[in-house]
């Protein structure tokens, strides 16, 4: 699959020393895994100074049950915090600092200036403890109901903030449109932010729309929610070996 997306390189678990592991898996700390793979770019094994390329960084330790040994701890909240949402923000804060500094040294590069950095997420951290969050004292106007991930954009050259709902499947033509592919052989199946004609909504993993849907029209929302279970059939029973 990942030489279908033009990835030439994978280094993954093998390739890295556990010198800071935890984790129900016992996987590399964030900091100890964005210090290791400065290593491996200043060293050229995978950014030859010079070189266009693109780099695809998986974070680990923001997963279940957020749970990390004291001595890595760089906040700490009161007890009157619930403590999965005390273990949470720990976690989050924790890889925050690991990815600032990893950007810091990006910009010590010279190919900074032309590097677009792409901070995101594959899905929301809380899950079912969400719902019961937000309506604790500590979690109240904190913690929202909604299930979103960030989508954040270092040195793009449109400057802005966009406050409508975007889905996931947005991200792709999104970056294709900021980086000036718009002609790329493969634009995705969502819909780049910078299209004034883009509505502002999303359908969640469960069919259910978030955003504004005053502008658009039933059967549209109808076809937007079934298109996923579409897809997924389309997939599951290869439904194109006929037009092949």
């Amino acid at each position: 699959m990942a030489r279908s997306f033009g990835i030439d390189t994978i280094i993954s678990y093998p390739d890295f020393r556990m010198t800071e592991a935890f984790g129900n898996r016992k996987r590399l700390g964030d900091k100890a895994f964005f210090a290791q793979c400065r290593e491996k770019i200043e060293k050229g094994e995978v950014w030859h100074s010079g070189e266009n390329v693109f780099i695809q960084m998986v974070t680990y330790s923001g997963h279940s049950p957020f749970k990390m040994p004291e001595s890595l701890k760089t906040v700490h909240f009161s007890n009157r915090v619930p403590e999965i949402m005390a273990d949470y923000m720990t976690v989050a804060h924790y890889t925050d600092e690991a990815i600032g500094k990893f950007v810091e040294y990006l910009k010590t590069r010279p190919e900074y200036e032309r590097t677009m950095v792409v901070i995101t997420g594959d899905h929301e951290g809380l899950a079912d403890h969400r719902k019961e969050l937000c309506h604790t004292k500590a979690g109240k106007g904190i913690i929202p109901g909604d299930e979103f991930t960030p989508f954040i954009v270092l040195n793009s050259p449109v400057p802005m903030h966009y406050l409508k709902v975007m889905g996931q499947i947005d991200i792709y033509p999104t970056l294709l449109n900021l980086l000036g592919l718009e002609k790329f052989r493969w634009s995705g199946i969502g819909q780049s932010i910078l299209d004034p004609r883009k509505p502002g909504i999303a359908i969640s993993p469960k069919r259910k729309i978030d955003g504004d849907t005053l502008h658009i029209s039933a059967d549209e929302l109808l076809r937007m929610q079934q298109s996923q279970v579409i897809s997924d059939r389309i997939i599951r029973f290869d439904k194109l070996k006929d037009l092949r």
